[in-house]
């Protein structure tokens, strides 16, 4: 807590539903930090907090559900959704979302501070049909209206905000995490990898448009002259369709699907290299990278929104073209042939995110929003 603080604050961190995706499992960690700076912080489930519960057990931190089916029950449902926020979060509510969440707040009867995170739904909007878009704009503006202010996980983030109904001010805050925990062990790598191949790690949502069938491609590239496996974890509606392309790239045991991976840091020991190739899909400033870069690894991931901003080019990682299979196939191969290279760019990795990605820094960055609000309203 800030010096600025005369009493602990009492905080909500309002998650839609207890799915483990990035945005939940960074805001629960977020809300761990912020807890031991001084702030009581329980999180608020819109809906259900299903898979999150051991996190949250581990992390000995308070919840409340209030077990809407859908998210956008709480417009029906205003004043109970303020009252379960207003019970957590007297002094301030910390939002996942820019939308409607703050409006439902707001109509509801919540007059505390309301800080609202962008993590990067605006980039989904561009799949919606135009109906839907038209839904979406509407939520944005009322949540534009009833934030005090919102939150850009990245440069490019804040760039595109900017561009839609806003509140009236404005802050990046990249995501952080804490190095300690993925210091760095002695690689222990699977059978398969005995050999001392070199093994391509990917993490994440297999869904389309994140690039994987692209990585896929670029490493049947790389076997024509080089050993290399690629081990992808995660899961979702695109695997089929990566399995069929492995099988017809005549990859075989090369690539391996292991599901979803709740041990990272094993993950990353058994991997040499980290992939990001994401394609259509606009990354904000996605924790697998920085899980990864926390490991050691050096990444090859593509320009595509908040990436640049992540991954020093030559230094910590490469990047190629979104979509571009050629491209992170040569980017791979310079990872393949060196050891020393990998090696060199891993711990540069490691200490950039240890100097410029601390959690700490983040939760003391929200933490500072959240007091200079409260003295601004004198709460």
């Amino acid at each position: 807590m800030t010096g600025q603080s005369r009493r602990p604050r009492r905080l909500a961190a309002v998650l839609w539903k207890g799915v483990v995706g990035g945005a939940e499992v960074y805001n629960i960690a977020l809300a761990g930090v912020m807890r031991e700076l001084g702030a009581d912080v329980t999180i608020v489930f819109i809906g259900e907090p299903m898979s999150l519960v051991p996190r949250l057990a581990a992390e000995h931190m308070p919840y409340r559900a209030l077990g809407h089916r859908r998210g956008r029950d709480v417009l029906r449902h205003p004043r109970r959704f303020a009252a379960a926020v207003a019970g957590a979060g007297p002094d301030g509510a910390l939002l996942a979302s820019c939308g409607m969440m703050g409006a439902a707040l707001r109509s509801g009867g919540y007059r505390a501070p309301i800080v609202a995170v962008e993590h990067g739904e605006l980039f989904k909007a561009r799949s919606l049909n135009r109906v839907q878009q038209g839904l979406w704009r509407l939520a944005r503006s009322a949540g534009a209206h009833a934030n005090d202010i919102e939150i850009a996980v990245s440069d490019f983030t804040l760039e595109q905000l900017m561009k839609l109904p806003h509140a009236g001010e404005q802050v990046r805050v990249y995501n952080g995490i804490d190095a300690s925990q993925y210091l760095a062990t002695p690689e222990v790598k699977s059978p398969r990898a005995a050999a001392d191949v070199p093994v391509v790690g990917f993490a994440g949502r297999l869904i389309a448009g994140k690039g994987a069938d692209y990585l896929i491609e670029a490493i049947a590239r790389v076997r024509r002259d080089d050993g290399v496996l690629l081990r992808i974890a995660g899961d979702g509606p695109e695997r089929p369709r990566l399995e069929a392309l492995v099988r017809e790239l005549g990859l075989g045991e090369a690539v391996s699907f292991l599901g979803w991976c709740d041990d990272v840091r094993g993950f990353w020991a058994e991997c040499d290299v980290a992939a990001v190739p994401s394609a259509e899909f606009v990354e904000s400033c996605p924790m697998t990278l920085l899980e990864a870069m926390a490991c050691g690894k050096p990444v090859v991931a593509t320009r595509n929104g908040g990436l640049p901003e992540l991954v020093a080019d030559g230094e910590t990682g490469v990047l190629a073209s979104p979509g571009d299979a050629v491209g992170l196939a040569e980017a791979l191969r310079g990872y393949v042939r060196s050891d020393a290279r990998r090696q060199a760019h891993g711990a540069a990795g490691r200490t950039l995110v240890e100097r410029r990605f601390r959690i700490r820094d983040c939760a003391e960055a929200y933490l500072a929003l959240f007091d200079e609000l409260c003295a601004t309203r004198r709460l």
